[in-house]
């Protein structure tokens, strides 16, 4: 498999396309807003599904506009439907030029593997950043893709509908059990590594404490 980022939009967001590179099946996560990039993006690619690690807007702005070009599905955690709505935070929405977000059709609450061609991911439950966040596993391919749950020397934030701290640190704990050398792919910023945030994250070292 491989990973492709595009980030898109005034605040930065990473969208994700991951592909199978012998079949050209490929699935995006986390389209957020700059809809027409990442179709750009998708030439020569079969999309075959868009896949949230959870429901706020930035992340999910362009799941509409994907799913009228694109007949596929869209899997999130149900858990975060109450996010996608744009009224939630409309100036941020229409500052990101999101369209309304569709109904998903599969609960990433209800899966733990998911096999979409030859793409195959464990999907590991990360709430706290949102209720329903998820992450992205590919031990096969040492990578995870972890959304708004852990940054580069930093974490989700918590001061939002739906945020909880000691959720957020049961899924930090969680993401830590990793091996080291997995690669860490965030809903924001640059890519890191499990080890490194052991190493050099105040919130993992308990430099900092998850509160706003």
């Amino acid at each position: 498999m491989k990973v492709k980022k595009i980030t898109v939009g005034f605040i930065q967001e990473n969208c994700y396309i991951v592909f199978d590179e012998k079949t050209k099946d490929a699935v995006v996560i986390d389209p957020g807003t700059d809809g027409e990039d990442i179709v750009e993006e998708l030439e020569g690619l079969n999309i075959r599904a868009i896949l949230a690690t959870h429901g706020h807007i930035d992340h999910v702005g362009q799941v509409g506009y994907l799913k009228s070009l694109f007949d596929v599905p869209f899997y999130l955690n149900f858990k975060d439907r109450f996010l996608t709505n744009e009224e939630l935070f409309p100036s941020f929405a229409k500052a990101l030029n999101a369209y309304p977000c569709p109904e998903p059709e599969f609960d990433l609450e209800n899966i733990d593997r998911l096999e979409i061609g030859n793409l195959k991911f464990d999907v590991i439950k990360t709430p706290g950043h949102t209720p329903g966040g998820v992450s992205f596993y590919s031990k096969e391919n040492n990578f995870i893709l972890v959304g708004d749950t852990l940054f580069a020397g930093s974490v989700g934030r918590i001061d939002l509908p739906g945020g909880d701290s000691k959720m957020l640190e049961k899924s930090l704990n969680r993401l830590m059990e990793l091996p080291e050398e997995t690669i860490v792919y965030s809903g924001h910023g640059v890519n890191t590594t499990i080890g490194k945030e052991k190493k050099t994250n105040p919130f993992i070292t308990g430099r900092f404490k998850l509160k706003w």
